[in-house]
């Protein structure tokens, strides 16, 4: 397991069960404790928990973002099969939206194939990569969140709404069971609302692990999405909720 995945997965525990011992951590991830005591150390210098006596706790107040240094490893097969199957929506000279997210960076390379793409995108990450691939990209720009790397609020509102999208990839950090997008952030939230509004089609990229945990922020419904795109079958339920449209 990658130094960033481990730190994924202690994140995704603590969320999970609000509090988690060293030893706990350790048997759980197949590790020593002097390297979970060592994780735990770097991520409470990036306020994402506190150490306690023999383990740690989930900051509740500020852990709302994983930084996407973590994100992007954490399930890259999964990533990989929705950004290929995503690859069918993309035509040659269409605009797209792409926003921050891992799973939907993990179409940039595949962009390649296509020749004329325009691409506007919040994520300076994705900026980055679409240079060195050669393909025409706008980047927001705004103000970026230190803990997710991420162009958010009004400027970066303001100049997503200059844009109309033939496309926009989107994924959330949640899709609930009664069928909402939802996000931790409501600077994210934020930003995602104003891309489904400039964009004629929308898809959501969306890892299984997703499906059935709500978030503090609801961005849409899912009637609201022309597709989702999941690395396996999709449920039927969610299906139905996306045909009521």
């Amino acid at each position: 397991m990658f130094y960033s995945e481990r730190q994924q997965e202690i994140v995704k525990i603590l969320s999970a069960k609000c509090s988690a011992s060293v030893h706990f951590l350790a048997n759980k991830l197949h590790v020593s404790e002097p390297t979970i005591r060592r994780d735990l150390t770097y991520l409470e210098e990036k306020n994402f928990i506190h150490r306690t006596f023999g383990g740690a706790v989930i900051n509740q107040l500020t852990t709302t973002e994983i930084p996407f240094q973590l994100r992007e490893h954490d399930n890259p097969t999964a990533k990989e099969t929705i950004a290929k199957k995503a690859c069918k929506h993309i035509k040659n000279d269409m605009v797209i939206f792409i926003d921050s997210s891992s799973t939907a960076s993990k179409i940039l390379k595949h962009l390649t194939n296509y020749s004329g793409l325009t691409v506007i995108t919040n994520s300076p990450q994705c900026s980055l990569k679409l240079a060195e691939l050669n393909i025409r990209c706008f980047c927001t720009g705004g103000y970026m969140k230190d803990d997710s790397y991420t162009y958010v609020g009004p400027y970066a509102e303001y100049f997503l709404r200059n844009f109309n999208a033939d496309i926009l990839f989107l994924s959330s950090r949640g899709l609930s069971d009664d069928g909402f997008l939802c996000h931790s952030s409501v600077e994210e939230s934020n930003m995602r609302r104003v891309m489904i509004q400039q964009s004629k089609k929308r898809v959501l990229l969306c890892t299984s692990d997703k499906i059935g945990h709500s978030y503090m922020c609801n961005i849409c419904t899912l009637n609201e999405i022309d597709d989702i795109i999941t690395e396996g079958e999709t449920p039927e339920y969610l299906l139905k909720m996306l045909r009521s449209k």
